[in-house]
């Protein structure tokens, strides 16, 4: 079993190499997010320099059936897809799938830490170990604005066309509002 999922890993990690070009980006919005104390709004910046397509993220869906949140953590852990600064904290980028619209493209964005918004940690929340992540999803449609979620504390599933869909721990993902591109990267 351990050598299978650590198969898995390789095969998966090895897969994740390619990229959807079109779909490089930067982007600029203003996060909500409600805790104990009130609803929090921050700046965010979202460069995107690598991302995937549905069809090449599927072989995540076999890490995530096979070893579940912690093996895909080490799988996406360190993918180089861009950077995401929230408020005063930047954090890197380690999975981005780009699925194609009629519009644009929606993003799911992933990165294998838990997004922190304040400074004090809630011991409530820290043991989760079944929600590693901190997910970004919204859709960008060429030259408007958008809205998109924020999943501070998240956990992924992968549909059978390689679609990440994101869930938050507790309550309620925070809101991403004012989603707009600011630039395109060169390729």
């Amino acid at each position: 079993m351990k050598r299978t999922i650590a198969l898995l890993l390789f095969l998966g990690t090895a897969t994740l190499r390619g990229g959807n070009a079109d779909a490089r980006g930067e982007w600029s919005a203003t996060a909500s997010i409600t805790t104990r104390q009130g609803t929090r709004s921050m700046p965010v910046r979202i460069v995107v320099t690598n991302p995937l397509s549905p069809h090449e993220a599927m072989p995540l869906r076999d890490v995530l059936e096979h070893g579940g949140q912690q093996a895909l953590l080490n799988a996406i852990r360190g993918g180089g897809r861009g950077t995401l600064r929230l408020g005063g904290m930047e954090y890197p980028l380690d999975l981005v799938v780009a699925q194609p619209t009629d519009e644009g493209y929606r993003y799911v964005i992933v990165t294998a830490r838990q997004i922190k918004y304040e400074e004090t940690v809630d011991p409530n929340h820290a043991g989760s170990l079944d929600y590693p992540f901190g997910i970004i999803v919204f859709d960008s449609p060429g030259l408007h604005t958008s809205t998109g979620m924020v999943f501070t504390r998240g956990a992924l599933s992968i549909n059978d066309e390689g679609r990440p869909q994101a869930s938050q721990y507790d309550g309620e993902p925070g809101t991403l509002k004012d989603v707009k591109r600011v630039d395109s990267l060169k390729r």
